[in-house]
């Protein structure tokens, strides 16, 4: 059976943890509203649908779109509060020393990949904008829905180097 475990946040000491930990937060909190509206205009699409024959048009590109924007805004705070799934078959017996190395070269590898998917991002938004690419119903631009994404992957980038040097700090006392 699967356990439950919240983790404190009390790595979030100093002025920049405070920072990283009130974004993250913000930007779940915009994830949790997009999936809200979300989910209304999903409802509202499929009773418009089933009892008057009038869907709202584009509603799974929106929803497409909207998932996208959703998931990369919550990735920061699941980072932050060390929400993601960890299978510690092998390392549940092993030293706080040797998890601490481990967390510390999961932290980098996140930092790394991240740092690369923004700038992907960044560079695509910029290329879907420049030639003026628009969703096919709704003729809305389809960069819009990478705005966000940048600002996501960005804070997630600067959550792992923040929670890597909470790992080398333990690594070194």
């Amino acid at each position: 059976m699967a356990e439950l475990h919240v983790t404190d946040t009390s790595h979030a000491r100093g002025p920049a943890g405070k920072v990283i930990e009130w974004v993250c937060k913000f930007l779940a909190i915009c994830a949790g509203l997009v999936l809200t509206a979300m989910a209304a205009m999903s409802i509202a699409s499929i009773v418009g649908r089933t009892f008057f024959s009038n869907p709202i048009v584009g509603d799974y590109e929106l929803v497409q779109a909207l998932c996208a924007v959703a998931v990369s805004m919550s990735l920061p705070y699941t980072h932050w509060i060390r929400g993601h799934v960890i299978v510690d078959f092998f390392t549940a017996n092993a030293s706080p020393k040797l998890n601490a190395w481990l967390d510390l070269l999961a932290n980098l590898t996140l930092a790394i990949f991240s740092a690369v998917i923004t700038w992907r991002i960044w560079t695509g938004l910029w290329e879907l904008k420049s030639s003026k690419e628009a969703s096919m119903l709704l003729d809305i631009p389809t960069w819009w829905s990478y705005a966000p994404m940048v600002p996501s992957f960005t804070l997630l980038c600067a959550s792992a180097i923040y929670a890597a040097g909470a790992n080398f700090r333990k690594i070194q006392s």
